[in-house]
């Protein structure tokens, strides 16, 4: 080889273009996006490096769009849950993403608010705080409630939560942002933002109306964040990030909507919308907003799906169906279609409609789908390497 001057360079000497960070990572990028496949490429320390990088995170979000569902994490009793969406080699056994969160005797004081980002958002109310779980480095935060916040332990676990919040961040270098919603008593409803880089808890926004919250995590939309009320029964709670304000919306004119069936999710154009699913059919709504500032809620979309989830026509019943999950990452909900014994789940993605079937039985709770692609570095190797074997719940107590 001979540089521009005429200098011969030995050919171990001269660089090859995967020695070129910037080659490389166009290299690979273009990897499918199964969550496997960047680990197994990763054959040396160099190369890690290489897709550890935060350039190389945000060409492989650009690159592949929405990750996949991983898993679904719910509570049972003192454990914070993992059941695997993927198979093998793609399946991350169960015990890795698990998490025992507290003691027998607490078991009924904690829940999970919602997962976001790559992170799952714990209240835990007899430590008084919130805890952010990072299941890829097991890594755990504590944020502490507001000191002023009181929310007593019999109201908060009834049939409609007193509180709930979601996590944001634009990236792992950005100040992390907890929002809390919660009814104070009977008579308001109020909100306030935590930022990490101030350490403290913001001004408290309030609105007079009384309201009840649901267990249904908060949807974020752009600067909005949207919660389903139990009452009023007809309404949607929005939480305007920019003008720190908070206000009622009502919710489509529609029959049977309920949060059993139905989801808060981005709609077009950067409005709010609604995926309601009663089986066989998931109807798309959006609230669209016209130059006079009146909202109309509009039916833009319906699918039939019977033929997607080729399910059988029963002579003893029917099929019902529950949607029990949204990845807001993903934008895909989970929903179980059942009858009689039989209980089927399944990832519909709303934009694909591509659809999932996930091996499980979700039909009591509110169940959390985790979205995520595999972060590359050590943790993920680890992660493959042990194995796809499922184990008891693992993590160690937070």
């Amino acid at each position: 080889m001979t540089t521009g001057r005429g200098h011969r360079v030995s050919p171990a000497v001269a660089a090859g273009p995967l020695e070129d960070d910037n080659v490389l990572g166009e290299i690979l990028v273009r990897l499918s996006p199964e969550p496997s496949s960047l680990a197994r490429a990763l054959v040396c320390k160099p190369w890690g490096r290489v897709a550890a990088s935060a350039d190389f995170r945000r060409l492989w979000r650009d690159r592949h769009g929405r990750p996949p569902v991983l898993g679904v994490f719910d509570k049972r009793m003192t454990t914070l849950l993992f059941t695997p969406g993927l198979q093998a080699p793609d399946r991350i056994p169960r015990e890795r993403f698990s998490l025992q969160v507290c003691s027998e005797a607490a078991w009924n004081t904690w829940c999970v608010l919602g997962v976001r980002q790559g992170r799952v958002l714990i209240m835990n109310w007899t430590l008084r705080e919130f805890l952010i779980y990072n299941p890829f480095s097991g890594e755990r935060r504590r944020v502490s409630f507001p000191p002023d916040l009181s929310l007593p332990p019999d109201e908060f676990f009834d049939d409609a939560y007193n509180a709930n919040g979601a996590l944001l961040w634009d990236d792992e270098q950005s100040p992390l942002k907890l929002v809390l919603v919660a009814c104070s008593g009977r008579t308001r409803v109020e909100a306030r933002v935590y930022s990490s880089e101030t350490g403290t808890w913001g001004d408290i926004i309030s609105i007079p109306e009384p309201c009840r919250l649901t267990s249904v995590p908060v949807t974020v939309v752009g600067n909005r964040l949207y919660c389903w009320l139990k009452r009023p029964g007809n309404s949607i709670l929005e939480f305007n990030l920019d003008s720190q304000t908070l206000a009622l919306i009502t919710r489509p004119p529609r029959a049977n909507l309920k949060s059993r069936n139905c989801r808060i999710i981005p709609g077009e154009d950067g409005a709010v919308g609604l995926a309601l699913f009663m089986y066989p059919a998931i109807e798309l709504w959006n609230r669209n907003i016209n130059s006079h500032g009146v909202a109309t809620w509009v039916l833009r979309k319906t699918v039939i799906l019977d033929s997607i989830f080729d399910l059988a026509p029963s002579s003893t019943g029917t099929w019902r169906s529950l949607v029990v999950g949204y990845a807001e990452d993903a934008n895909a909900i989970l929903i179980s279609v059942y009858k009689e014994m039989c209980i089927r789940a399944f990832m519909v993605q709303l934009e694909s409609m591509q659809c999932k079937r996930i091996r499980g039985h979700f039909l009591n709770d509110v169940y959390h789908p985790f979205a995520s692609f595999y972060a590359a570095g050590p943790s993920t190797l680890q992660i493959l390497a042990r194995g796809n074997n499922d184990g008891g719940a693992g993590g160690g107590q937070a």
